[in-house]
């Protein structure tokens, strides 16, 4: 396995995160420590919500790594805390990443380069279909985090056991954002909390206020916790807040969609936090 680590050329990535369980905090220190090893040049600016910190510095001494606590009660506010995440960031392009995905490589070199480099995208994802991995498969890479592991899970019709495909299509998990894009539109919507559809409000919004959003025809790594299906989640956010944001966002007339994001984007004029760094 090589030990070649990929500039990724001075790049903020923004990683919300909550403690909610053991797999969960497993997976934090798995995808540190696989960013750590597979790449150079960037930052990580772990904004961590719960009511008391959990990270934990002597598992993760790592100089990448901009800690940055919000003391929050009640459901995770992952659209808060990737906004707090882009107003400190300083590169041209920020990299939002879940705490338990892991992108090929290949693909993420290539989002870096083609939003750097290229001016054909205003955002990018590194991925189309997703494939939860448990089991032997996933504690092998706990204990070695390279990529290698997973290098051969590309098409999800002959899958090995510990390998399920989890999503056909979705647009969260690592997105690469063009700073002043994301900004134009408003980022994500900070009122929508819990899980599902803050995702999908901003794809929508972002795309119908005419961003260039494309994404790589291969597999997207999510690192198992909680269940290996989504079924009961997504039914569960049925008439929800953040699914009828979502479904707002695609069908509100436009001249009331460009006035929200005016809205949404006074958010990154306001005084940024200050990280807990070690």
């Amino acid at each position: 396995m090589s030990q070649f680590r990929h500039s990724l050329r001075d790049l903020d990535i923004v990683m919300p995160y909550r403690e909610a369980s053991d797999e969960r905090r497993e997976n934090l220190y798995a995808v540190l420590a696989h960013l750590a090893l597979t790449y150079s040049d960037y930052r990580i600016w772990l904004i961590e919500a719960d009511e008391t910190p959990k990270f934990e510095w002597s598992r993760a001494s790592d100089s990448h790594i901009r800690h940055v606590f919000v003391p929050h009660w009640g459901a995770f506010p992952k659209a808060a805390l990737c906004n707090i995440g882009a107003r400190l960031a300083s590169s041209p392009i920020i990299c939002f990443h879940d705490a338990d995905s892991i992108g090929n490589p290949a693909q993420m070199m290539s989002c870096v380069a083609g939003l750097l480099d290229g001016d054909e995208s205003e955002v990018l994802c590194p991925y189309s279909k997703v494939i939860n991995v448990t089991g032997a498969l996933k504690q092998s890479f706990v204990q070695l985090p390279r990529f290698d592991w997973f290098a051969q899970l590309v098409d999800p019709a002959s899958l090995p056991p510990d390998a399920q495909l989890l999503y056909v299509g979705a647009n969260g998990g690592i997105v690469f954002f063009r700073r002043d894009a994301y900004a134009r539109v408003g980022g994500y919507n900070a009122q929508l909390e819990g899980w599902g559809g803050e995702d999908d409000e901003l794809l929508s919004r972002a795309t119908r206020l005419g961003l260039r959003w494309h994404s790589f025809l291969v597999p997207l790594i999510h690192l198992h916790h909680d269940a290996s299906s989504r079924d009961a989640a997504i039914a569960a956010t049925r008439g929800s807040k953040n699914v009828m944001a979502a479904e707002a966002a695609r069908t509100m007339p436009l001249v009331e969609l460009e006035e929200m994001a005016t809205r949404l984007s006074e958010n990154f004029r306001a005084p940024t936090f200050q990280a807990r760094t070690k």
